[in-house]
């Protein structure tokens, strides 16, 4: 039996990615069986039971980034985490660990070198991830999506980011059909991310009754950040999708959104065409740099709600300026990419065996 472990998780970045490889290796071998360990409550836990998958919870042991009390206890979730990581790797014995970030993976790739166990791990951010440039000494095959990322990664492949099959095969009219859309109005996509935006949502509520006369919305609020509720036609509010991600991009003609590498993705799958507003003091502004010209990006420190309103109504009314701009985005990221994720660890699973010594 071949069973693989994945890990990350706390917010949806590490894991979407993750899903869309998982998806690509149910096609190519209904055998294979999939663990993943990701963090007490963060958002993978029911995504992996709607998939059917063994999940495992892992203590988190983040390494702050400033001084902080958080360095007093740094040691003991560390020593927890790495312990748990060998309970669980023992129990599980996968043949492969695949990270795409997150402090979950960290233990889990460290622990696995120790007992030989393989290890992919595929950086998404333009910006380095620390967990990433701490595990990736121990793991046995890198991956990229930017080819500005190999210089923190030289062992690194660069090989673009997988999106799940869904984003490709939901139809305009269906999605529009699907959240109740007015269809002779043009459709604009908010989102801030897994977790929401506070600032976005403001901003747009700020907005929202100029924004609704000359388009339906869409706005994903983010987990506990549900705005006031609206009874207006045009207008759908939801906390998080998942399983309707893929309807809302398909539904869309603008997105405004923050610039997390899964939305990024799922931008350049679907071509859309978006307005990107970075997370500030974040990898989001990397990340944002290196679409700067194939989509509109703006600062959040640069801007407020009538400029926004503004640059929203102009990209409605020049269709023309948003197929070039969805055109620019698929040509800067490759998405397509999750059978070939699945062919390098399927390799890498190979040389491990074929170098692992007889007697183990």
């Amino acid at each position: 039996m071949k069973k693989i472990l994945f890990c990350g998780g706390g917010t949806l970045g590490p894991v979407t990615p993750l899903l869309a490889i998982i998806e690509a290796w149910r096609k190519t071998d209904a055998s294979a069986e999939f663990v993943f360990v990701g963090t007490p409550h963060g958002p993978e836990r029911e995504l992996m039971v709607k998939e059917e998958i063994v999940f495992h919870c892992l203590p988190v042991a983040k390494f702050p980034r400033y001084p902080s009390l958080e360095w007093i206890y740094l040691p003991f979730r560390l020593v927890a985490a790495l312990y748990t990581a060998w309970l669980v790797l023992k129990k599980e014995k996968p043949l492969l660990i695949v990270s795409a970030g997150g402090y979950t993976s960290v233990p889990l790739v460290i622990i696995g070198w120790f007992l030989s166990i393989p290890s992919l791990v595929h950086q998404q951010d333009v910006y380095p991830l620390l967990s990433n440039k701490i595990a990736a000494p121990f793991a046995s095959a890198v991956t990229v999506a930017w080819e500005k990322s190999l210089k923190d990664f030289p062992k690194g492949k660069l090989i673009g980011n997988p999106v799940r099959s869904a984003f490709l095969r939901v139809e305009k009219s269906e999605a529009i059909k699907h959240f109740g859309l007015n269809e002779n109005k043009p459709t604009v996509l908010i989102l801030g991310g897994g977790t929401g935006s506070i600032w976005l949502n403001k901003t747009v509520s700020e907005i929202s009754d100029e924004l609704l006369l000359r388009a339906n919305v869409i706005h994903l609020t983010g987990k506990g950040k549900m705005v006031k509720s609206r009874s207006v036609d045009g207008y759908r509010a939801f906390e998080l999708l998942t399983d309707e991600m893929p309807s809302a991009f398909a539904a869309a003609d603008l997105v405004v959104c923050r610039a997390g590498m899964a939305t990024i993705t799922e931008l350049a799958a679907t071509k859309k065409a978006a307005v990107v507003i970075p997370l500030p003091n974040s990898p989001q502004e990397d990340n944002a740099a290196v679409v700067k010209a194939a989509g509109v990006v703006l600062y959040q420190a640069e801007i407020d709600s009538k400029k926004l309103l503004s640059i929203i109504v102009g990209l409605l009314d020049d269709q023309t300026r948003r197929e070039d701009l969805g055109k620019k985005i698929a040509e800067v990221l490759r998405t397509n990419v999750a059978g070939e994720m699945v062919e390098l660890a399927e390799k890498t699973i190979t040389a491990a065996r074929q170098t692992k010594p007889d007697c183990c």
